[in-house]
């Protein structure tokens, strides 16, 4: 079995088993962020969700009254919460990078939040290409890291740790030529921040003890210059200081085929 293989199965196991935090989290269930992705969609009348997750994204489609929104994720138990919680979605349990759809098939793809899991994004976006109808939209986001390599390593580093299945997350510029090489085209480009309570964050995946200890001690000794980038905020309780919170980077990116 090839590591990617393997590694796609953890996936599917981590968040089947987080299916129900993922669906309750505040950070994924409502959002501008949200909106904007469901807006730039506005116009499409049959839309797949990739790594769809609880179905936030596929759950806002639908309610805009699309004629066909499809949950499609690599976890039967993501498709399965997606499904029950929001009604008019078909459900497909589905490979990011071997999307099993025709060629042309959907006017809109949406992809939010996983794409960091892909074990080869550029075949993901060339799948994205090839089901996309000749001008059909990607509305998609992800976490974003500075383009220095050293502090990039240093996030990922921290997300592994918290996330065993997460396996890298790029730079703006880095998604931007991987568009360019596919063949799709950015038309739209916003960079945001989303704050992280970081003992939600850890809950989320219910991170072992060690491991949380050791994702603290690295936040504690981040660089000066994450810590900027990221806006640490801290709360004193007693004689320790205890970071609460940060602001990670994200990118929103609207492309057209």
């Amino acid at each position: 079995m090839t590591n990617d293989t393997d590694r796609k199965r953890d996936v599917a196991t981590a968040f089947g088993g987080a299916a129900d935090g993922y669906l309750e989290g505040d950070v994924l269930k409502r959002g501008g962020d949200l909106e904007q992705l469901v807006d730039w969609c506005r116009d499409a009348s049959c839309v797949l969700d990739v790594a769809t997750g609880a179905g936030h994204v596929a759950g806002a489609l639908a309610e805009t009254g699309v004629s066909r929104a499809v949950a499609a994720d690599l976890s039967p138990e993501m498709v399965a919460t997606a499904t029950t919680e929001y009604g008019g979605l078909e459900g497909a349990v589905v490979d990011a990078e071997g999307l099993p759809f025709a060629t042309d098939r959907f006017d809109a793809v949406t992809c939010r939040f996983a794409a960091h899991h892909f074990p080869a994004p550029e075949a993901f976006l060339a799948e994205v290409e090839r089901v996309l109808a000749p001008g059909g939209v990607l509305a998609f986001e992800d976490l974003c890291v500075p383009d220095d390599p050293g502090l990039a390593e240093y996030v990922n580093r921290l997300e592994r740790l918290r996330d065993s299945s997460h396996v890298e997350s790029y730079s703006r510029r880095q998604w931007l030529d991987w568009l360019a090489e596919t063949g799709l085209t950015a038309e739209d480009v916003r960079e945001t921040s989303r704050r992280l309570e970081v003992d939600a964050w850890l809950d989320r995946m219910d991170v072992p003890d060690d491991d949380r200890q050791r994702i603290r001690s690295l936040l504690a000794d981040a660089p000066a210059e994450l810590e900027d980038a990221f806006d640490f905020q801290y709360e004193l309780g007693g004689e320790e200081t205890r970071l609460t919170s940060y602001r990670t980077g994200v990118v929103l990116y609207r492309a057209t085929a």
